[in-house]
């Protein structure tokens, strides 16, 4: 009888809806040339949450990114240039944020993989006002009443109209111009019960 009710409070204990903690989580991007120089830095989330089941799995997760956050990292120590990066991306050809203030991820379906915490997530990532599918390993550990979660995906940017700069659809941009058609997110997320 104490191990029926011990294996019920198990699998209980994390039931429920967890809010990310958008000063704790992290949306970390890194991008750069075909030939020179990356490029990285971070975007704020704005919103999300993570729902569990009564037998603890994962039900749902969305994230909310404010591109309008979007920031450079490796021009820190010159104000002119990170001022320059960040407005190039901010405007129409890359991520055009007043048009499209928001990117989201919403989950679609997750299984666990071999190693426990350890995750293959598929999910609908929405750039630009445009929904396309996207799958990637992560590991979530649960606490009490939190959790945390990381994860690290290729972007295939083209997928999502980004076209500025790619050599596969400018050919006569020289190496020094062409800029990588992928670029790397990695995600830090926190939640509380």
């Amino acid at each position: 009888m104490l191990a029926v009710l011990l294996t019920a409070l198990a699998t209980t204990a994390f039931a429920g809806t967890y809010q990310l903690d958008t000063a704790q989580s992290q949306v970390l991007w890194k991008a750069g040339k075909k030939v020179g120089s990356f490029h990285n830095g971070d975007v704020k989330i704005k919103s999300g949450s993570l729902e569990t089941t009564k037998d603890g799995s994962i039900k749902s997760l969305n994230v909310v990114v404010d591109m309008k956050t979007i920031a450079s990292e490796d021009w820190k120590d010159s104000p002119e240039y990170k001022a320059k990066l960040e407005g190039h991306l901010s405007r129409e050809d890359f991520f055009h944020v007043e048009k499209f203030p928001e990117a989201s991820f919403e989950l679609t379906e997750i299984k666990p993989a071999k190693s426990k915490g350890d995750y293959q997530v598929k999910g609908k990532l929405t750039i630009i006002g445009n929904t396309q599918p996207v799958e990637f390993p992560a590991k979530i550990q649960f606490e009490k009443e939190s959790f945390t979660g990381t994860a690290s995906l290729e972007i295939k940017r083209l997928n999502w109209g980004l076209k500025y700069g790619s050599g596969s659809i400018f050919k006569s941009l020289t190496a020094d111009k062409i800029i990588n058609d992928s670029f790397e997110l990695t995600l830090k997320l926190k939640g509380k019960n």
